[in-house]
């Protein structure tokens, strides 16, 4: 049975989406960007979107189902940094050291704090999980050569106007 389900993703999550739809008959778009896969759902021209980052509520009002537990860079104004850079910033963080081990052991110059209000305080860069993230952040993006986005900084993000279309999906 077909399921005439069109889910649009950003670039960072073409491998995750690959993945996770292979074997199953939906029809999966590749946008150029998380804003456009947004833009094309708040339009309903598909009916899910696949994105690594959390929209903003100017973005999307719908049903939100984030895939597993993430973290990402956060700042005043957003901005892109070269993945080489990492190294050198000084980043804040609540987050426990044996994590930042294990998932950014490039991260060279991390200040820790007893809580996410202490770390928000202190510093002009925070490294918050995706389950702190409001919409008063800006993101720091760290990209390559290429201006890839660095996918250590997503988690999928599944958006849909409708908990069905999510349903269909597995992930409610």
């Amino acid at each position: 049975m077909v399921i005439n389900t069109k889910i649009g993703y950003c670039p960072t999550m073409k491998k995750y989406v690959i993945n996770f739809f292979k074997n199953k008959e939906f029809e999966l778009i590749n946008l150029g960007s998380a804003r456009q896969v947004l833009f094309l759902l708040n339009n309903d021209k598909i009916d899910v979107g696949v994105i690594g980052r959390q929209a903003k509520k100017s973005e999307f009002k719908g049903v939100l189902k984030r895939i597993g537990t993430g973290y990402t860079l956060i700042t005043t104004i957003k901005s892109m940094i070269s993945n080489k850079d990492l190294e050198m910033l000084e980043i804040h963080t609540s987050i426990s050291k044996e994590i930042i081990k294990e998932k950014y052991p490039y991260l060279k110059n991390v200040i820790y704090h007893n809580s996410l209000k202490d770390a928000l305080s202190k510093g002009k860069i925070q490294l918050i999980s995706w389950d702190d993230w409001n919409d008063g952040f800006e993101l720091l993006i760290p990209v390559d050569d290429f201006n890839n986005k660095n996918p250590d900084f997503r988690v999928p993000h599944f958006y849909s106007k409708k908990d069905l279309f999510l349903e269909k999906l597995g992930v409610i």
